[in-house]
């Protein structure tokens, strides 16, 4: 990095919007019901499904993931990557549950513990779980903890879940959101790839091709869903949230939808608006993980397209996969205003997640 580039990140505020803290077991296990208490603390077996990839490489990829689990490691890293406001999330993707009781106990224990150990004694924003097995439980769960100023925005899987996440039935879960003004966080799971696309989990034969493709698969599917089935125009107050997916496939899919639009208008009827104007006004894309592009230009074409007031900075750390702010502002330097370059590192998120910071 050079001395200019790290002189203006030690000199902008920075939101990163999407950090991880790992939750072993038999942690969460003292926050949750019976029995569900019991048959962690009891039993050597782990309970949460996992996929059957190798996703560490044989031991090639360090696992940071896994010691990364309390405040002080919060703490740390926002010293070593200079970032002001880190918004956690703490939480296994609820929506591969297949017993609804399990799921909404897990839902609770994680908001419990995010409370207890993340949230009372410490100046964190933290994203709170939502389980959508049950809609009116989860809306009650957002009932039981919204009103907490340290909670910022709501986190829902997008990995597992069924119906997909713009069903009607979903709908008590988003009217409890727009309620207490948290923004709904889609946050997909290249190691869950195995529910949602099954077959093709089967007929892969490395890593390589379910990670290129497991997270935006989900997030297309959740923004087909959630557009088609009219959700930002039932809840206009509702801003939505994409992560982990990187930015490429937006411009994609406001595109194709506006033109399905265009086509099947009469399929879509709640919508008096296209695609693309829906997602401008309402929705906001997390940059991790970038992408690469050979040609640094195109880079800068997709994020014109996107627009400072709908991106914004996130590293998924400490996954082994997570990008550091300066890959993403390698470019708003080069290619960006200073106005700019801040609205996406510290204005936009500040809009997307209410923060009065």
């Amino acid at each position: 990095m050079s001395q200019r580039a790290a002189h203006a990140l030690a000199e902008t505020t920075v939101v990163d919007t999407d950090v991880h803290i790992t939750v072993p077991e038999e942690t969460i296990a003292t926050y949750l019901e019976e029995p569900y208490r019991s048959s962690i603390t009891d039993s050597p077996h782990p309970m949460f499904p996992s996929s059957s990839w190798d996703q560490r490489m044989g031991g090639k990829i360090d696992d940071y993931f896994s010691t990364f689990t309390g405040p002080e490691d919060v703490r740390e890293f926002q010293a070593d990557f200079e970032i002001e406001y880190p918004i956690i999330n703490t939480f296994e993707p609820l929506g591969k549950f297949s017993q609804p009781d399990l799921a909404m106990s897990l839902m609770r224990a994680y908001n419990d513990l995010l409370l207890d150990k993340f949230l009372d004694d410490y100046d964190f924003l933290g994203l709170a779980a939502v389980a959508t097995q049950r809609p009116r439980e989860a809306a009650e769960e957002i009932e039981r903890i919204g009103d907490n100023d340290q909670i910022v925005g709501l986190y829902l899987g997008t990995s597992g879940e069924y119906p997909p996440l713009g069903d009607p039935s979903n709908d008590p879960i988003y009217r409890a959101a727009e309620d207490h003004d948290l923004p709904i966080v889609f946050h997909g799971n290249g190691e869950e790839f195995m529910f949602d696309f099954p077959l093709h989990n089967k007929g892969f034969n490395n890593y390589f091709e379910v990670q290129s493709l497991g997270h935006p698969w989900q997030q297309m599917a959740t923004m087909a869903s959630v557009i088609g089935e009219g959700v930002p125009a039932k809840f206009p107050d509702l801003n939505f949230v994409f992560l982990e997916a990187g930015i490429g496939w937006v411009p994609y899919m406001m595109h194709r939808m506006n033109k399905i639009y265009r086509m099947r208008r009469s399929e879509v009827p709640l919508l008096e608006q296209s695609p693309e104007e829906y997602i401008r006004d309402q929705f906001y894309i997390g940059s991790q993980p970038l992408g690469e592009p050979n040609r640094s230009e195109d880079m800068k074409r997709i994020i014109e397209t996107l627009g400072a007031d709908m991106l914004m900075f996130a590293t998924d750390y400490p996954h082994w996969d997570f990008d550091h702010l300066e890959e993403l502002d390698k470019y708003l330097q080069h290619y960006f205003t200073e106005t700019e370059r801040q609205q996406i590192l510290y204005e936009t998120p500040a809009e997307a997640f209410g923060l009065s910071i």
